[in-house]
């Protein structure tokens, strides 16, 4: 069977006005055809769940930048370690926590001041499940320091273009094969996996799918080529945003059904 990881923002939903309009005739044969659209996000639950509702389904999601998944049950469901990850910095000497900042430690209003978000979808992005984003204010060493402790913790760090964010070690290749065995088992079937993103965040799932496609945005730098792409495993669309996703999806599904 076929399954469908999507990236939201830049993605299937538009840079500028976050509409997925445009995707529509895809998402539409998506369900026509059953098959499961997983989103990947770097977005919480709280803040993917409407949109999923919009769309119109009720698959499994890969919630904070691939931190954790939710929608699974019984044994593949994933543990919540937000609170692991906020009892780890109250741990850390008073030097070294007063050098970091996250979302746990700010307001619903500092939290839209500093990412531009209107208050409600700041108020969202705050109910975290899995990873921590925040400021790292340190030097080079204490910075290292910090790597080495969420290590032994088994946790670790992303920098992002705004936030230093503490997470389990885990992707969104890594959450993106867990639901593909959720999907296997349920099946019983092999399970094709067919992964579209824009951004850097998205390359180690595009690179582990079966099919990966490139959307393209230009908002920010394209990604660079890689060997699975020049192995004609991973293409890139002409068109940005969902109206790229659209063709995309349409294109591969023709293609792969004729």
């Amino acid at each position: 069977m076929n399954v469908v990881f999507s990236d939201l923002d830049g993605t299937l939903l538009d840079h500028e006005t976050y509409s997925f309009d445009a995707a529509r005739p895809a998402l539409d044969r998506l369900k026509r055809d059953g098959i499961p659209l997983v989103l990947a996000s770097s977005k919480t639950e709280a803040e993917m769940r409407p949109i999923a509702q919009a769309i119109g389904i009720a698959w499994p999601m890969i919630v904070e930048n691939g931190a954790g998944v939710v929608g699974l049950s019984g044994d593949t469901e994933i543990r919540q370690c937000y609170g692991d990850l906020r009892r780890f910095l109250a741990d850390l000497p008073q030097p070294l926590r007063a050098c970091f900042s996250g979302f746990g430690d700010w307001s619903d209003t500092e939290v839209a001041q500093r990412t531009g978000l209107p208050l409600e979808a700041a108020r969202l992005a705050r109910q975290r499940q899995f990873s921590e984003p925040g400021l790292f204010s340190g030097s080079d060493a204490q910075r290292q320091a910090l790597l080495e402790r969420l290590d032994a913790a088994g946790f670790r760090a992303a920098q992002g273009g705004r936030f230093f964010t503490l997470m389990p070690k885990t992707s969104k290749a890594d959450a993106m094969a867990t639901v593909a065995a959720h999907f296997r088992a349920l099946s019983n079937a092999p399970v094709t996996t067919i992964a579209l993103g824009d951004a850097e965040n998205d390359l180690a799932m595009l690179e582990a799918a079966d099919h990966g496609f490139i959307i393209a945005n230009n908002a920010h730098s394209p990604l660079p080529v890689t060997q699975r792409e020049r192995d004609g495993h991973i293409l890139r669309s002409k068109a940005e945003g969902p109206e790229g996703w659209n063709r995309t999806i349409l294109d591969h599904l023709t293609r792969n059904n004729s």
